[in-house]
C-alpha cells in the first residue's frame, strides 16, 4: 500500500512540472472577437514549424472607452489586467490566411542567407499579430555568417495571403570601413571587436574591387 502512495504523491508532486510546457497559440487566439494586438514568446527549442507553441502570450483587446483589457498566459497560469487604452486598430483572428503562413514556415530551413543555413531549431522567438499583419522574428546562436548570428524574419500582409521570409544580421555586427589614398596606396582602418560580415562584407568588397581597378 505504501508503495502506491508513494506513487501517487510522486505524481501530485510532478503535475506542475508537466503543465507548465508550453501553451498552443490558437487554444487561446479569441477567432470571434476583435482585437488590438497578439504578441507571444518562445525561449527554447523554437521551430518554424511550430511557431505557434510559445512560452507566453499576451493579448489586448478593447473593454470600454477609457481601458483595455489585457490578457498574460504563461503555461499552466492566466493574468488578467486593466491598462489605459491603447490607440490601435481592431482586428479579428478569424480574417487572418493561417493556411498560407503555415506553409511559408515550412520552407524557412531552406532558406540560405549570407551562404549560411538555418538549423532546424532557434533559441528565441518573438511574434506579433496586429492591424498591419503578423511578424514572426527567429534567433539562431549557432548559424553565421562570416561571423555574425543570424536574425530570420517573417514578414505577412494583413490577412496573410502574402508573406516574405528575410534574413539579417544584428545592426551591431560589421564593420566601419574608411578608405584613404596616398599615391598608390590604399589603407583600410576598422573597429577593433567588430566583424565584417552580412551586407558590409559584400559593400565592402565592391569598394575594393572598384579600387583595384582604377589602380590598375
Amino acid at each position: 500500500m505504501e508503495k502506491y502512495w508513494t506513487l501517487a504523491l510522486l505524481f501530485l508532486f510532478l503535475l506542475p512540472l508537466v503543465s507548465a510546457g508550453k501553451v498552443n497559440l490558437f487554444n487561446y487566439l479569441p477567432a470571434n472577437e476583435r482585437v488590438k494586438l497578439v504578441t507571444f514568446e518562445c525561449h527554447s527549442n523554437c521551430t518554424p514549424e511550430k511557431w505557434f507553441m510559445v512560452d507566453n502570450l499576451t493579448i489586448i483587446k478593447p473593454y470600454n472607452g477609457t481601458h483595455d483589457l489585457k490578457m498574460m498566459i504563461t503555461g499552466n497560469k492566466s493574468r488578467r489586467e486593466f491598462i489605459p487604452a491603447k490607440n490601435l486598430t481592431l482586428f479579428s483572428i478569424s480574417d487572418i490566411n493561417w493556411s498560407n503562413l503555415e506553409n511559408v514556415t515550412k520552407n524557412t530551413t531552406a532558406h540560405d542567407p549570407y551562404g549560411a543555413k538555418w538549423k532546424g531549431s532557434f533559441e528565441k522567438m518573438n511574434g506579433k499579430i496586429w492591424s498591419k499583419g503578423i511578424k514572426l522574428q527567429f534567433h539562431c546562436s549557432d548559424c553565421e555568417a562570416h561571423g555574425c548570428l543570424l536574425i530570420l524574419d517573417i514578414n505577412c500582409s494583413t490577412n496573410a495571403t502574402n508573406c516574405k521570409v528575410m534574413s539579417q544580421v544584428p545592426p551591431d555586427c560589421g564593420m566601419d570601413m574608411r578608405y584613404t589614398e596616398t599615391g598608390s596606396e590604399t589603407t583600410t582602418s576598422s573597429s577593433e571587436g567588430k566583424r565584417l560580415c552580412g551586407p558590409a562584407l559584400f559593400v565592402a568588397l565592391t569598394l575594393i574591387s572598384t579600387l583595384v581597378k582604377r589602380k590598375k
